[in-house]
Parts: C-alpha cells; sequence; structure tokens
C-alpha cells in the first residue's frame, strides 16, 4: 500500500526506548518478537521488519546523533500489528536513495514494503517514525 502518514494504531502501544548505537537492533528485535507468538511467521517477520526499520532509523540519524534515542512501539490487535520505530534525530527529511543491484545496504526498506501490510513515515520537527503493520491472521 502507498505510505499514508496519518495511520497510527487503535489500541494501547507498548513503548520502550533504546540507546542509539547497532547493538541495540537486537534488543529492539526482541521487545517486539517476545509479545508473538515463538517461531511463527508473524513473530519471524516482524523481528525483520523491526530490524529493517531500526537499522534505517540508525542510518538516516544526522551525523552527530550517536548518542540519542530511538523509541520502538507496538500493539497486537485483533486484526494487526502495528509498530513503530521513532527517532529523536531531529528535523532532518528522510531520504529515499537509489541503490545498485550489488549495494551491501539500502534495501531495507523495500524489504518492509514487500511484507508488510501497510507502512509508512510520519516526519515532525523532533524527527521521524517508521511504521508497518502485519496481518496476524497471515502467520
Amino acid at each position: 500500500m502507498p505510505m499514508r502518514p496519518d495511520d497510527t494504531p487503535a489500541g494501547p502501544m507498548r513503548r520502550k526506548r533504546f540507546l542509539r548505537h547497532p547493538q541495540q537492533v537486537a534488543q529492539a528485535r526482541a521487545f517486539v518478537a517476545g509479545a508473538l507468538v515463538g517461531g511463527s511467521r508473524l513473530q519471524e517477520t516482524a523481528r525483520l521488519l523491526v530490524s529493517e526499520t531500526v537499522t534505517s532509523t540508525l542510518v538516516q540519524s544526522p551525523a552527530g546523533q550517536e548518542g540519542g534515542t530511538f523509541e520502538v512501539s507496538y500493539a497486537l490487535m485483533e486484526d494487526r500489528l502495528h509498530v513503530e520505530v521513532a527517532d529523536d534525530g531531529g528535523p532532518t527529511r528522510w531520504r529515499r536513495r537509489i541503490h545498485g543491484a550489488e549495494s551491501a545496504g539500502g534495501g531495507g526498506l523495500q524489504v518492509v514494503q514487500a511484507l508488510a501490510r501497510r507502512w509508512g513515515v510520519r516526519e515532525s520537527p523532533t524527527g521521524r517514525t517508521i511504521w508497518f503493520e502485519l496481518d496476524p491472521s497471515a502467520g
């Protein structure tokens, strides 16, 4: 689905803040995966997409923001899993990059686009939020 910046979850969100550091990707993944049935397709897809969105957030952060944080939140509702990764990196704009087929990076949000039911990016003066939704019944 096309990105729409106004999508927000209808259920209560569980939230956790992480230091802006590559080693935190695994902890962010475990935070969301811990709420899902172990070994399920939903859990594995959520783990992958959390990794991709957190990594994108780290890569897109403005220079000099390594000491900052990012927040991962999720809501598991009857009809969807809604996940958000919010960056406190300031007012920089999300940059869409073109990467070659042999490039080692840059395909993360393409993976999100391919696997998520819906996804998008919201920007504000204080940072950016990448969100995605998965269908629990598909896993």
